[in-house]
């Protein structure tokens, strides 16, 4: 046995004479091949990054693309159910005639801006009034079958065979604004990314009439439920009571602050009425400009033979004919 070990351990201090030989050098690349392997490198790498972050940015780009147009058609979808309540629809070029015979053209939007009917909450004093109408808003459980009660006896959903349905929906006269907004304050979380210029935003404001008893009078706050205060006497401050429909053009509001607008849509380049339109039929663009989600200086091109943005597949737009109740259209 012990002669055994002895031959392993020879073999071993043999087999490995190169570790303990000073002369032995460990062999590697040099400099010259390793600068050879690093341009090749670099000659394959550069290109397949440059082609990865292409990718990247198109995929970027394209997901910009169909968000925004996923929210302009929500947002189209959303004007054409408030318009279809509509009962009078405020036009730019309404023609009248005078009675002398004269036919004139007036704007109807612009007149209402001028006369402080419509809010401005911006500063300066730059949001643009789009689409102006009135129209029926619905007020569930608001009247009470039984005239001697008041609103606020209504029994609340969800009812039971103990407390049944008592009291009716109705409808209140409601103004609706739709605005563009241009954005100003590089600080906004509407500004995101911050750049030299701010996107625009639809915001839409709306003020209603408020309940009334049979007797054509305003309920107070304590005659109603927690649900409808909003339409007691006491907080119809915006709304003109002396407004009629037979003259939409006087007594609009009582051009007092309106509430707090409602933000629709953000990052909008174009927000138009046609000047087709008529008083109950509406026709809208708006357009978006998806590459500013990414890029705070991009703009949608321009076309120079006619002066307005093109149609680039990075800035949708789309048009819609919306049609209110024709009560008073023509």
């Amino acid at each position: 046995m012990s002669i055994f070990l002895k031959l392993l351990l020879k073999h071993q201090v043999r087999s490995s004479s190169a570790k303990f030989d000073q002369n032995y050098q460990v062999k590697g690349m040099t400099m010259i091949e390793l600068l050879v392997g690093t341009v090749i490198a670099f000659i394959v790498i550069t290109p397949l990054m440059g082609m990865v972050l292409g990718m990247l940015n198109d995929d970027q780009r394209e997901s910009a693309k169909a968000n925004t147009e996923e929210e302009i058609q929500s947002a189209l979808d959303y004007i054409a159910e408030d318009v279809s309540q509509a009962l009078y629809i405020y036009v730019p070029n309404k023609q009248e005639t005078t009675s002398s015979g004269t036919t004139i053209t007036t704007d109807e939007i612009k007149s209402l801006k001028d006369n402080g009917f419509l809010p401005n909450t911006a500063s300066p004093n730059n949001e643009i009034p789009v689409l102006v109408f009135w129209k029926r808003k619905i007020v569930e459980d608001a009247v009470p079958v039984d005239s001697t009660k008041l609103p606020k006896d209504c029994n609340p959903k969800p009812y039971t065979p103990q407390k049944q349905r008592n009291c009716n929906d109705t409808y209140v006269l409601s103004l609706v604004s739709y605005q563009l907004l241009p954005g100003t304050d590089k600080t906004s979380i509407w500004c995101q990314p911050s750049g030299t210029t701010c996107p625009s935003r639809i915001v839409r404001y709306e003020i209603s009439d408020g309940l009334k008893n049979s007797n054509g009078i305003y309920y107070k706050k304590a005659e109603l439920t927690t649900e409808l205060q909003e339409y007691a006497e006491e907080n119809i401050t915006d709304y003109n009571s002396g407004f009629s429909l037979s003259d939409p053009s006087k007594n609009v509001t009582t051009k007092a602050n309106f509430p707090v607008s409602q933000v629709l849509v953000n990052y909008i380049e174009k927000f138009e009425l046609d000047p087709s339109s008529t008083n109950n039929l509406a026709k809208l663009t708006i357009q978006a400009n998806a590459i500013r989600r990414n890029d705070a200086n991009a703009v949608c091109p321009t076309d120079s033979k006619i002066g307005v943005n093109s149609n680039s597949p990075y800035c949708p737009k789309s048009s819609v004919q919306l049609r209110g109740l024709s009560r008073l259209g023509n």
